[in-house]
């Protein structure tokens, strides 16, 4: 791995992304729901009655790549109910035995969290099933673990030209598609004319693509139109900066990538023109390199020097001019 990898390697955020899909199971015993495994508490768990073959599965609503899932077992009792049970993860609705085995557990003590490593194991079903006859599944809390990789959007600073009700603009870079409840998960603007959102990337990078996901319960064509822009420049809010794409439309509850072909910029913008619009935003994703660390690493590995550290000499300034805004300065630091 040479050193551009190896920084990139470090960018991910791993995400508990159970509480964002569905729970169903084959049966259900008394008020033992399978949303139960999604609340939080281990005290609330989910059961199947006595059964052939019982399954819990989870839909993710998209296709992820699962990192783990970790099983916390009920407390006090049923310890051997869970032995044998197989976590598969994979893209088969129908049939839960169809998708891949990603661990067989063989027992988990009562009350204890045990996790199981997926390997990037891809799929948009998680499911817990026990083979056999007279068999019952109990659950307490169930974790989907995905990792996401580079995103320089999250936990930046975002602004939007308005604001409907509770769809804050932090809600498009918070990770969760917003498939089970948007108006908490996707951020919107009032009905308005040039309806707008910006994200701060803090410093100038090369962006080389933008991923946005659209709302899935209704309106996918209110983002037809949407531009997105990159630059350093503040004037207009930022929306008078170089376009990457114009979104002609993305069908509802798709994630659609826009490749940018490495733009320099520290703001990244979605802006519909016309009159009577709303700007709908259900996750908003910004890939690229810092102009500092791909120029200098490039460079470095070419000659040779791989145990390095990168480092700033001179922080970026806070305040950007509203024309241009100058790249920072680099060092370079020898271990």
């Amino acid at each position: 791995m040479n050193m551009r990898d190896f920084y990139k390697s470090l960018l991910f955020l791993l995400v508990n992304v159970a509480t964002w899909g569905t729970a169903v199971q084959s049966t259900t015993y008394s008020n033992w729901y399978a949303q139960n495994t999604q609340d939080g508490s281990s005290k609330i768990c989910s059961c199947t009655t006595w059964q052939t073959d019982p399954w819990w599965k989870l839909d993710l609503m998209k296709t992820y790549s699962v990192n783990r899932v970790t099983i916390t077992y009920i407390q006090g009792c049923c310890e051997s109910w869970i032995n044998g049970a197989e976590i598969r993860v994979g893209n088969v609705s129908s049939n839960v035995s169809s998708n891949p085995v990603c661990a067989v557990v063989s027992t988990i003590p009562t009350g204890a969290t045990y996790s199981y490593s997926c390997h990037g194991m891809e799929g948009r079903y998680v499911t817990v099933n026990i083979p056999g006859t007279t068999k019952a599944i109990t659950l307490c809390e169930v974790g989907v673990y995905v990792i996401f990789p580079g995103n320089l959007a999250t936990g930046r600073n975002v602004t939007q030209s308005s604001t409907i009700g509770s769809w804050i603009t932090e809600q498009a870079i918070d990770l969760d598609p917003g498939f089970k409840q948007p108006s908490s998960t996707c951020s919107s603007t009032n009905v308005q004319t040039n309806p707008w959102w910006s994200v701060d990337l803090s410093y100038i990078y090369r962006v080389s693509r933008v991923v946005i996901t659209n709302r899935l319960d209704c309106c996918p064509e209110r983002i037809n139109g949407a531009e997105i822009r990159i630059g350093n420049s503040l004037e207009n809010n930022g929306n008078n900066n170089p376009i990457c794409a114009v979104i002609s439309s993305i069908p509802a509850g798709v994630s659609s990538t826009y490749i940018c072909n490495d733009m320099e910029g520290r703001y990244v913008n979605l802006i519909i023109p016309g009159d009577s619009r709303i700007l709908t935003l259900c996750e908003v994703e910004v890939y690229g390199e810092g102009i500092c660390s791909f120029q200098l690493q490039s460079a470095l590995v070419e000659r040779g020097f791989f145990d390095v550290t990168l480092q700033w000499s001179q922080p970026p300034e806070q305040e950007v001019m509203r024309k241009e805004a100058a790249p920072a300065q680099c060092a370079v630091r020898k271990r």
